[in-house]
């Protein structure tokens, strides 16, 4: 077979040593002439080219080709004082197909040329050894000599094994695979990547058969693929390549694909990967974990339903008679109300009892010196009750419209990730993201869905005692807190839709739908705070339509916010946010009886004038702890100049939860001053949500990805699964964050058991 070939060698060897020479201007330009040489494995072969020849090195497949496929790698020699005009044309026949490149390797985007580049030749797993050899073509329209380096090798370590670690480099005209087959018992494994440097590449994983799309250009064609800058994993299934994958790595010439706007690129681009193939869970074993945290969930419910109906039934209502008078803030004579006081069922909600003093100044809050519960508390408890039962009728209404786009969206997202390999898609925590298929259905990251099933359940569970209490307790207006139950059913509504909108998020989690996983947030916390309010002030109930169309405008604010966060919209919202900070204060200073209208100046000039002493305050105690709750708001729009709280809706969020803790702790320290106690389930309840909160703040700051950053940055976050190798840190986060949100719910609840005996005339309004 190689006779001829040797022939035509030593014919054509006087051409040759003019051809190094320099001396090739006799021939003509269509005179090409080819030259075939014998090529050795790991020998490097360094030769000069021009258009008037054209080189093939021939190469035998080596006895283990499947385990360890060639590499073919072409240096071309820079030339000293000219540019290469013509590129060096490579094309390589092998029995899997052929592929060809050019060098200089000049990559489009950004015009930066390599001088070397190397492939692997896909092997053909399934093919037997025969005499089908290598064919290395090289050849050039250049009619300058040019110098290339041409050598072939065998991949090392090609065949993955689990838990067997690869380290190797990489660049944009150099790029690397290997293969990995489910043989070693495992039906479904981890792919981790770490790298020490920052620099962008794909990661892809294509079916076992060739050819292998191993270039920016092409890589997007099959399997999945996700940009990876320092850190990067996947999670795959047998059932997914049941005959085996390649794993592949591209490396970009700039990064701009794993860093937003970064374009900024050099011509030495090497990169060094490290990657190992780990064991993961099996399917048996997430269901298993499901069932274990359901498990326990349902154990919580039982045991929850039990002592809270044995504390319940001590609690009995007694006669006015035996309530012995108790010492409160307010020393103004209490006024108890006849046993046959009619109420009429028609007022509406300014229809309150409002005494005018004759003192001009005091006519600026309209309302005595003192008020009671009972004097707030004069409308038919069927009014109220229909009343507040609007805020849950309100909200099942947004939910189920801000639900169903949701749900749309997400799937939506969901079914482009799988049709398309694009993982830059979504935002999961890939060192942790379990995959589950629910009939027509597939989850890529089930474990972060079902750990929302916590709010669920205590958004439920929340609601069952509601109920049970409503049922239990008789309304009495005389005696304790007037029991409005609607807006504990909203709390525990918003709770629930909480965990559903959290797991539609992280259906496919991303920049685009993050508001979904935060917006029933601000209505927990907004409901709350009206709760806290409502219990002494059981008539003057807010308007549900307008506290959700406060709502509407705050989820507004903070997309408007998250799209644009200049510092106009910064001062903006800072001088509505110390307004509304002011104007509230004044509201819970003054009991909800100030008013500010046209004739607010007079009022107050009238009060400087007249009062014996205009400076000091009228309420003391609850002036200083307004005051530190005023203090505490300008120091948070303070700070988040210098302290930037993340995105805007997260520092939204934070002054909902900031304001919400102080107005609760407000209430504390003004039932201590009222002399009224705080009973063992409240101070528990009040213990085990600080404890809570404590640990899921722990677990959240410690995050496993970030919508906020690229998809690429956001892996650098992610992190292997800390909790029966199956759930991470953020879903800890999950199911820590659903109990305090219910010990919280539960603080409320409880807050008031100790006046639930005490006449309303003797229970102060603050």
């Amino acid at each position: 077979m190689w006779k001829p070939i040797l022939v035509v060698i030593f014919g054509l060897s006087s051409v040759w040593s003019e051809l190094i020479s320099g001396q090739y201007a006799s021939y003509k330009s269509n005179d090409l002439i080819p030259i075939v040489l014998k090529g050795n494995y790991s020998q490097n072969y360094r030769t000069v080219i021009n258009k008037n020849v054209s080189y093939l090195f021939l190469y035998d497949y080596m006895l283990n080709s499947t385990l360890e496929p060639p590499r073919v790698k072409v240096t071309l020699v820079e030339p000293e004082n000219h540019d290469i005009i013509d590129p060096l044309i490579v094309v390589v026949r092998h029995r899997s197909g052929v592929i060809s490149w050019q060098l200089p390797f000049i990559e489009k985007q950004q015009e930066i040329k390599y001088y070397k580049a190397a492939h692997i030749l896909c092997p053909s797993l399934s093919a037997s050894n025969n005499e089908s050899g290598i064919v290395v073509s090289v050849s050039t329209n250049s009619p300058m000599n040019i110098t290339f380096i041409l050598r072939l090798d065998v991949q090392k370590s090609f065949n993955v094994l689990l838990n067997q670690e690869v380290s190797f480099s990489l660049s944009p005209s150099e790029p690397v695979y290997y293969y990995y087959s489910f043989k070693q018992n495992a039906s479904m494994v981890l792919l981790h990547v770490i790298s020490d440097d920052v620099m962008c590449m794909t990661l892809s994983i294509q079916n076992s058969s060739c050819p292998v799309f191993d270039s920016l250009e092409t890589v997007q064609y099959d399997g999945l693929r996700q940009t990876v800058s320092k850190t990067g994993g996947i999670i795959i299934s047998k059932d997914e390549y049941p005959l085996g994958l390649f794993i592949v790595f591209v490396v970009h010439s700039d990064n701009s694909a794993c860093n937003r706007g970064n374009y900024q690129a050099t011509n030495s681009r090497t990169k060094s990967i490290s990657f190992v193939v780990k064991p993961t869970v099996d399917f048996n074993y997430q269901i298993i974990n499901c069932l274990i945290v359901t498990f326990i969930f349902i154990s919580i419910l039982v045991l929850t339903t039990f002592f809270y109906h044995a504390k319940r039934d001590n609690l009995k209502t007694i006669d006015i008679t035996q309530e012995e008078p108790s010492t409160s803030i307010c020393s103004t004579p209490v006024n108890i109300q006849p046993d046959n006081v009619s109420y009429d069922s028609s007022l509406d909600e300014t229809d309150i009892d409002i005494l005018k003093s004759p003192e001009p100044w005091k006519d600026l809050i309209r309302t005595k010196a003192c008020l009671y519960v009972s004097d707030l508390s004069k409308k038919d408890h069927r009014i109220l009750k229909a009343k507040s039962s609007l805020y849950v009728w309100n909200l099942i209404t947004v939910a189920v419209f801000y639900s169903l786009p949701v749900i749309q969206l997400v799937f939506t997202s969901q079914k482009m990730l799988i049709e398309t390999g694009n993982q830059d898609l979504c935002y999961y925590n890939f060192l942790c993201s379990h995959s589950f298929v629910l009939g027509p259905w597939k989850f890529s990251d089930f474990n972060h869905i079902f750990s929302n099933i916590g709010y669920i359940f205590f958004g439920l569970l929340f609601i069952l005692i509601t109920y049970k209490r409503e049922c239990v307790n008789i309304p009495n207006q005389k005696f304790g807190i007037p029991n409005h139950c609607g807006l504990y059913y909203a709390m525990g509504s918003a709770l629930a839709m909480e965990g559903l909108m959290s797991a539609c998020y992280h259906v496919c989690p991303n920049h685009s739908n993050f508001q979904f996983d935060t917006s029933f947030m601000y209505i927990i916390c907004m409901l709350s705070m009206i709760k806290i309010y409502q219990t002494r002030h059981p008539d003057i109930n807010a308007n549900a339509y307008l506290v959700f169309g406060v709502l509407a405008f705050v989820i507004i604010l903070g997309l408007t916010g998250i799209m644009y966060e200049g510092p106009i919209l910064f001062i903006l919202f800072t001088c509505l946010h110390l307004i509304m900070i002011f104007w509230l204060s004044a509201q819970i200073y003054y009991m909800g009886r100030w008013k500010l209208d046209k004739k607010t100046p007079k009022r107050f000039l009238n009060h400087l004038m007249t009062a014996p002493n205009p400076c000091k305050p009228k309420y003391p105690n609850r002036m200083v702890l307004l005051s530190i709750g005023i203090l505490i708001n300008l120091g948070l729009a303070i700070s988040h100049w210098i302290i930037k709280f993340g995105n805007f809706g997260n520092y939204l969020l934070i002054l909902f939860m900031v304001n919400l803790i102080l107005y609760l702790s407000f209430y504390i320290v003004m039932k201590l001053i009222s002399k009224e106690k705080l009973h063992f389930w409240p101070l528990l309840y009040i213990l085990l949500a600080m404890i809570f909160w404590s640990a899921s703040l722990y677990f959240y700051m410690h995050k496993s990805s970030s919508w906020t950053l690229s998809a690429a940055q956001s892996r650098t976050y992610n992190t292997p699964c800390t909790f029966m190798d199956f759930y991470d840190n953020h879903d800890i986060w999950h199911f820590l964050s659903a109990i305090s949100l219910y010990l919280s719910f539960m603080v409320l609840f409880t807050l008031d058991d100790d006046v639930i005996n005490k006449p309303t005339a003797t229970i102060p309004v603050f």
